[in-house]
């Protein structure tokens, strides 16, 4: 259950939050809390003794919440083990082989190899090295309008979300596409005055946007710039990074749109980066693409593994479906907010402009209720898969009552939370 006992973030959190604000030189801490480890299913707790309902799933890489008895004995199992990191492209473990046969389980039919690695912007960028290597004549990439892949330089450069994200740093060519069922007109004519087929190397989306807004994918504006990439022989990536793994009520997002890409990337609920493709995707080249802990870190690999089962033994996909229609309805009563969107348990809305919505968050988690911020004015919701209607109607509660709070006219929060959260600032 919901406790804090301390004001938000505590005395024990704040002192760390303050030396790591001094010490991490990328500082991107934004949430008021420092995670003790205790807590369960969408609960966890802080080193203050406060407890939160979470809604914001670590960004979507915890997909069965906070202390799963299987995960326990799982990570028990692998405690006397040291090291738990070997360089698993060189060296085989069995867990590499095992999540690759997992993976490929649960991929559409053709879909016979995958390569491992650590990160979700590095599962980007191996889908675009592999598709690049593959059209030896590539000039471009394209991408989508506020489409977000990851911070590596090649993935930065298909991202179009904030400019603080890229600026001084280098960049490969990209072209544009609108997010929007004009996408497939913008298509045809970028290849008729901008490029040839032939110099475009990939074209990469979200089906549904995750930074940029948690935006969906309209049906027409993929079949369309699918059937235009297949004409001319472009290969078409997913970016799974946040969709996948059963987030949306499908394993993969693109499956709700009756399409197939070409190349997909996953992580976050995995635990491993992976990019997944038939295998005449992939570089012949021994050495073309690798990394050292790329399949190594066994006891990731392990938990993704286990994920794997959980989600299909608890038959988490139709949950995730049936209980992301109940928020979706629910909020479409909450007054304040506007355009509730989402599929599966990857939900949101938006408030009515961006210090407001910073404010909501800060409200929320004051109150015990972890939400995250997308695009401009957008909050989204991700629960863990084991939630269940009680933890949505105590989410939903404080989330009616921090939106009620931080319309007034003239509210601002104060205090060492706006450290954290940019309370009531405007986007600069």
């Amino acid at each position: 259950m919901i406790s804090t006992k301390t004001t938000i973030p505590g005395p024990k959190s704040l002192r760390i939050l303050k030396a790591l604000k001094e010490k991490n030189g990328g500082w991107a801490v934004s949430y008021p809390l420092v995670f003790s480890g205790g807590g369960n299913g969408p609960y966890c707790e802080d080193i203050d003794g406060n407890t939160f309902l979470d809604f914001a799933s670590q960004i979507a890489s915890n997909p069965l919440g906070y202390n799963d008895p299987e995960m326990l004995e799982l990570v028990k199992f692998y405690s006397p083990c040291f090291p738990i990191k070997y360089a698993g492209q060189d060296f085989a473990t069995k867990e590499h082989l095992d999540m690759l046969e997992e993976l490929i389980k649960i991929a559409p039919k053709g879909f016979n190899s995958a390569f491992l690695i650590n990160s979700g912007a590095e599962a980007v960028e191996n889908a675009i090295k592999i598709c690049m290597r593959k059209r030896p004549g590539t000039k471009f990439g394209i991408s989508m309008q506020s489409g977000w892949h990851g911070r590596t330089l090649g993935a930065l450069s298909l991202t179009n979300s904030n400019k603080v994200h890229k600026k001084g740093y280098m960049r490969l060519p990209m072209l544009r596409l609108p997010f929007d069922d004009t996408a497939g007109e913008e298509f045809e004519r970028l290849l008729r005055s901008e490029a040839t087929p032939e110099e475009i190397g990939f074209l990469i989306i979200e089906h549904v946007q995750g930074e940029g807004g948690y935006n969906i994918a309209p049906q027409k504006m993929i079949s369309e710039i699918r059937a235009i990439a297949k004409e001319n022989g472009i290969p078409y990536i997913s970016d799974e990074v946040q969709t996948g793994m059963g987030r949306t009520g499908k394993w993969w997002a693109f499956e709700h749109y009756g399409i197939i890409p070409d190349v997909f990337s996953a992580a976050k609920a995995l635990q491993v980066g992976a990019v997944v493709a038939p295998k005449n995707m992939f570089p012949k080249e021994p050495g073309a693409i690798s990394s050292t802990w790329g399949g190594g870190h066994v006891l990731d690999l392990a938990i993704g593994i286990k994920t794997i089962e959980i989600i299909k033994k608890e038959k988490m996909l139709e949950s995730n479906r049936k209980m992301g229609g109940y928020i979706l309805n629910r909020l479409k009563d909450i007054k304040n907010l506007s355009n509730p969107r989402g599929l599966g348990l990857m939900l949101a809305f938006d408030i009515i402009d961006h210090a407001s919505r910073d404010n909501v968050v800060a409200e929320c988690a004051k109150r015990g209720l972890l939400v995250l911020g997308c695009g401009t004015r957008g909050i989204r919701l991700i629960p863990p898969y084991v939630v269940v209607k009680e933890d949505v109607d105590k989410a939903l509660e404080i989330l009616e009552a921090a939106i009620k709070t931080c319309t007034k006219r003239g509210f601002n929060h104060s205090g060492s939370i706006c450290d954290f959260i940019h309370c009531g600032k405007t986007l600069s």
